[in-house]
């Protein structure tokens, strides 16, 4: 199959019958596999070309939904694809097993991809999507942004979906809910087609084959900007499976993600490069995002620091954004030094008066790594108060 840096020839497709997994013949070339535009670098990948499940990488998905119960031996690695076996047994209470993989690294922000073909019969629900969890339910405590890149079912092998979705958390649904509609794109699903997604603060835009087919907005509310694991999964749902065509299969050839912008918080996960010196406490203020808790420094005091330091995949030119946190009695001269490319940009930001919101402090330079950083320091008059810095490639 096609790995990083080459071109797809010659890779093999399989089936599952019922003497095993069978070869059908070659796999068509993807006809897209990379994100549009420039300043992207792969963060995140499985090429499925092993023998066995990288665990390091994934959990299985194993609840029990609708018609199925989800098996990890019902996923396998063959002919450099992943393979989901969809069958007709007893297991966990059902008479169907199907399965999946969860990543274990949660990501944000980016652009996802997948190359996939379904299976041929009803009754299956096959699915690239974005959500917490570690595939033991859908519904976990901290499911709060769900993305469902691609929903297909496989009564109607040439129709599927995209949503936005928000909970509240354990399956309580919240809001905003965008879907694009179950619509017919024309193809047929059961063969091989690219997927992909471009998740940023605002917008969500989908891909079929690299064609774009849906924007969806990204509406910062209370329930979102959280981090996902990536789902690539089927199960029996919407009607009984048909099962003159089981045993039968789902396969998926790589799964990949890219990142270009960087956010870096003072709470996990994202606080991987948040930093603090002197006397700092928890504000009853809340972030840029829902349950994000903010920082502020003894009032009064000068010389407390705070220190947000990305690891940048890539050198180029990134903008950097602070986000204030206006409230009377803050900072009326809060310091923040930017370190790009062993120079310091410094700028000051009146945080008692205005809104809050992020605050464009510049574009710079940064060399790869973590060199690159904001320092903010606080001047002695007022409450200095820290929350989140990001980085945009420009």
């Amino acid at each position: 199959m096609r790995t990083l840096g080459s071109v797809l020839r010659g890779g093999l497709a399989v089936a599952l019958t019922a003497g095993g997994l069978a070869v059908l013949g070659p796999v068509a070339a993807p006809a897209h596999a990379a994100p549009t535009g420039t300043g992207w670098t792969l963060a995140f990948s499985d090429e499925f070309n092993g023998t066995a499940v990288d665990t390091g990488k994934w959990n299985y998905r194993t609840d029990v939904k609708a018609y199925s119960a989800q098996r990890p031996q019902n996923v396998s690695l063959t002919g450099g694809a992943m393979t989901i076996a969809l069958r007709q047994e007893s297991y966990g209470g059902k008479n169907f097993t199907g399965g999946g993989l969860v990543s274990k690294q949660k990501l944000r922000y980016g652009y996802y991809e997948t190359r996939a073909k379904i299976n041929d019969g009803a009754g299956w629900h096959s699915a690239f999507w974005l959500q917490a969890g570690d595939g033991s339910t859908t519904y976990p405590a901290d499911q709060r942004t769900e993305i469902d890149v691609f929903e297909i079912d496989s009564i109607e092998p040439q129709r599927l979906r995209h949503n936005v979705i928000t909970w509240r958390g354990s399956g309580q649904q919240a809001s905003p809910y965008y879907t694009s509609g179950i619509y017919d794109i024309g193809l047929d699903l059961r063969q091989w087609h690219t997927y992909g997604v471009d998740w940023g603060e605002r917008s969500v835009r989908y891909y079929v084959d690299g064609v774009l087919k849906a924007t969806q907005p990204y509406t910062p509310d209370q329930w979102t900007h959280d981090y996902t694991a990536i789902w690539l999964t089927s199960i029996a749902y919407g009607t009984v499976p048909d099962v003159s065509k089981l045993p039968s299969a789902v396969q998926f050839d790589y799964v990949r993600y890219w990142q270009k912008d960087y956010y870096v918080d003072n709470d996990s996960p994202a606080a991987y490069g948040y930093t603090e010196t002197g006397n700092w406490s928890n504000s009853t203020l809340t972030g840029w995002t829902y349950a994000s808790p903010t920082r502020y420094a003894a009032c009064g005091t000068a010389g407390a620091t705070a220190t947000w330091r990305p690891d940048l995949r890539a050198a180029g030119t990134y903008q950097v954004f602070v986000h204030k946190i206006a409230y009377a009695g803050s900072d009326p001269a809060q310091r923040y030094d930017v370190v790009h490319d062993g120079t310091t940009s410094t700028s000051t930001l009146d945080g008692s008066s205005g809104s809050s919101g992020w605050v464009s402090l510049g574009s710079w330079y940064f060399p790869a790594g973590t060199s690159g950083h904001v320092r903010t320091t606080a001047s002695g008059s007022g409450c200095a108060r820290a929350d989140a810095v990001k980085f945009v490639r420009v």
